[in-house]
């Protein structure tokens, strides 16, 4: 049984997506934002860097949109301009 368990866990490790690093410092960032100006926004650290990575992976369609929404991220002085970027 605990066999069985540790070879589970193995390969629920192995099929996790990597956590890219760009994406763990943008939504970060958007958290921060979102603590500072008291936004009602639901958001949830863990699920944006979990589903940024994942559509970043997507370099057909997706990895673009990621690209630009850090730059919008990165290029805005104030946490309000922060959450406006799409």
């Amino acid at each position: 049984m605990r066999s069985l368990l540790l070879a589970l866990a193995a390969l629920l490790a192995a099929c996790t997506e990597p956590r890219s690093p760009v994406c763990k410092e943008l939504c970060k960032r958007e958290a921060e934002c979102i603590e500072e100006t008291a936004s009602k926004m639901a958001f949830d650290e863990k699920e944006c860097v979990a589903a940024c990575s994942a559509l970043e992976q997507d370099v057909t369609v997706n990895a673009a949109k990621v690209q630009r929404h850090v730059d919008c991220v990165k290029k805005q002085p104030t946490c309000a301009a922060v959450l406006e970027c799409k």
